[in-house]
């Protein structure tokens, strides 16, 4: 009897410990909710769940700052120069060696890859065009790095979305005839786009990019994140986090009263959120916010 209880106990204990995203935060998390003021403006974000580090692309001061519990935010890299009036960021992702990758919108004249390195040193993708406005960023599960941008033509937006390789300088157009594609999110075998001016969230296989159906249809979606039950996750305009089942494309409200909402990060350890709170006022605004959301 003695015996059986003691199998009986471990087996109980390893059950509960088998599923990292089942058990309680750790003491020490911030699950908020809070509002952390930042100096700088926050735009795209990513969760690195290996190294329990936020990155934070600084939209203003062209830097890559990181959020860490029990440290606060605290600058992570900072990058090339940039030309006057460009410093704007996208979307911030980490590579499996550890190499941050960001892009740079550019306003049509300074578009770039840009990437540091895990010893610090920051560089630039050469040869790449100029005038493509970039946002949206990710990496698929085979490594290959997937960026989002637009060209205005006679002030009409051609978007697009391509592969780049920072080994060789080439941006290779997967998926054409967007419009202003800004969120981009590579999940599994299918590939999520985010386009801002035409008001969708599409889909496709990733073995097919350019096979796009539509997913959602939303008022001005936002950069995109893989949120809690596999759901998708956008911020908009008005303040708000949409969770998008990838199921059926129904859309929902998670978290409300924010200013604008742009990159969306979730940590699933800790059933958390995170959201670059960007100021309302496009010319004078200096109220910037890093918000923590629990999700539970």
């Amino acid at each position: 009897m003695k015996r059986l209880t003691s199998t009986l106990l471990f087996s109980l204990l390893l059950c509960a410990c088998g599923d990292s995203n089942s058990g309680p935060p750790k003491p020490d998390v911030e699950r908020g909710p809070r509002a952390i003021p930042l100096e700088g403006d926050p735009n795209g974000l990513f969760w690195d769940a290996a190294t329990e580090t936020l990155y934070i692309a600084d939209d203003q001061n062209h830097r890559i700052l990181k959020y860490r519990d029990g440290e606060g935010v605290s600058v992570a890299a900072t990058l090339p120069d940039a030309p006057p009036d460009s410093t704007n960021l996208g979307e911030v992702v980490r590579l499996q060696d550890g190499t941050l990758v960001t892009v740079r919108f550019g306003f049509g004249t300074a578009g770039a890859v840009l990437f540091v390195r895990p010893d610090g040193t920051p560089g630039k993708v050469p040869g790449l065009p100029t005038n493509r406005r970039r946002i949206g960023l990710t990496v698929t599960q085979d490594g290959r790095i997937l960026d989002s941008y637009f060209v205005r033509n006679n002030n009409v937006n051609v978007g697009s979305v391509a592969q780049v390789s920072l080994a060789d300088g080439s941006e290779t157009e997967l998926v054409g005839a967007l419009q202003k594609p800004v969120g981009v999110l590579a999940v599994d075998d299918t590939l999520y786009i985010a386009d801002q001016l035409a008001g969708k969230v599409y889909r496709s296989p990733l073995s097919n990019p350019s096979a796009l159906t539509t997913l959602a249809t939303i008022t001005e979606p936002d950069l995109l994140a893989l949120g809690p039950g596999g759901a998708l996750l956008t911020g908009t305009r008005a303040g708000s986090v949409l969770r998008i089942s990838t199921t059926d494309g129904a859309t929902s409200a998670l978290a409300t009263g924010f200013q604008q909402v742009r990159g969306i990060a979730y940590d699933a350890a800790n059933r958390r959120l995170f959201a670059a709170d960007h100021d309302r006022d496009e010319t004078n605004g200096t109220t910037h916010f890093l918000q923590i959301i629990p999700v539970d």
